[in-house]
């Protein structure tokens, strides 16, 4: 009983300085001394609670990203296979999202799509590359199954993606399937650079963040380490703090192609700063705010 009075008390400063943010006006918790204030309220109270690993994904979750890889890949003139990669890739949506980019802008390009996860129940779903609209396909997997990678009134907005069956259920179209495999591996291990192999583009989006400081560090490097030279990294859901740390003396440049749109494109990233996941606003003020706010990484060497 004391304990638990304890926690609820540790719980009324976090408490009240969330009512008095929510009531400011967006002019004022826009500044750069509110930014700062944000941030120390996210160290201070948010950081390190709610480090909770999810499933949670979705078809074309953030076009301007999408987008913004499409242009970049596009300048690539060789006639080489492609690879790409997603890490953490849950049931596979964002992977096969970004192949039907790719793959519909430049149709003469042979590109090679791998994804993994450490849960090898999702790592079959995507395989299966059947979904139920208004269901998640990740129910009874590893971690929670988050929103379903398909609602009803999307299915047509997936045209290109899926084709619903008779059913009602949704495949993957079979040239986003080809020339795609899955495997189950633990990213924070070295042996999956010798499982995936170098990569022109690896996604490692959004499961870094509920990692303790220690693991996300090692995967990070991991992640930096499977992207070819000229290749490009992208990385988010990770805490800000540590990403600055890890690249901003790494030989990887910050690419800005479409950045504020990309920033504040996923709304499941709301939020911040009382909710670990949420998304820090873009401060230009901050000397290293490229790298702190950047998803796109080229490697230079």
């Amino acid at each position: 009983m004391l304990n638990q009075t304890l926690a609820k008390f540790r719980q009324v400063p976090r408490k009240v300085c969330r009512t008095m943010w929510d009531a400011m006006p967006t002019s004022v918790a826009q500044t750069p001394l509110m930014n700062r204030t944000g941030r120390f309220l996210y160290r201070r109270f948010t950081r390190d609670t709610l480090k909770v690993q999810t499933h949670f994904t979705q078809f074309m979750r953030n076009p301007p990203l999408l987008d913004a890889l499409k242009q970049i890949m596009a300048r690539d003139s060789s006639s080489t296979a492609l690879a790409v990669a997603s890490i953490g890739c849950s049931t596979g949506a964002e992977l096969y999202s970004l192949l039907y980019t790719l793959r519909s802008a430049m149709p003469g390009r042979t590109i090679i799509g791998v994804g993994c996860d450490l849960s090898p129940e999702v790592v079959r779903i995507a395989e299966r590359a059947l979904y139920a609209p208004g269901v998640p396909a990740a129910d009874g997997a590893l971690f929670a199954a988050g929103r379903p990678e398909i609602e009803e009134d999307e299915i047509s907005a997936l045209n290109g993606i899926v084709q619903q069956q008779a059913d009602g259920t949704c495949r993957v179209r079979d040239f986003l399937r080809h020339d795609t495999s899955w495997f189950a591996a633990d990213a924070i291990k070295d042996d999956i650079l010798t499982s995936i192999g170098p990569q022109d583009l690896v996604l490692a989006n959004n499961f870094m963040g509920p990692m303790d400081d220690r693991s996300a560090q090692l995967c990070l490097h991991n992640m930096m380490r499977l992207v070819k030279a000229g290749g490009y990294l992208v990385v988010d859901g990770v805490d800000l703090d540590l990403k600055t740390r890890v690249l901003r003396d790494a030989p990887f440049a910050p690419i800005l192609t479409n950045l504020r749109e990309i920033w504040g494109c996923d709304g499941s990233k709301q939020g911040w700063p009382w909710l670990r996941w949420g998304a820090e606003p873009i401060d230009t003020s901050e000397p290293d705010w490229r790298v702190r706010y950047t998803i796109i990484f080229q490697r230079l060497r």
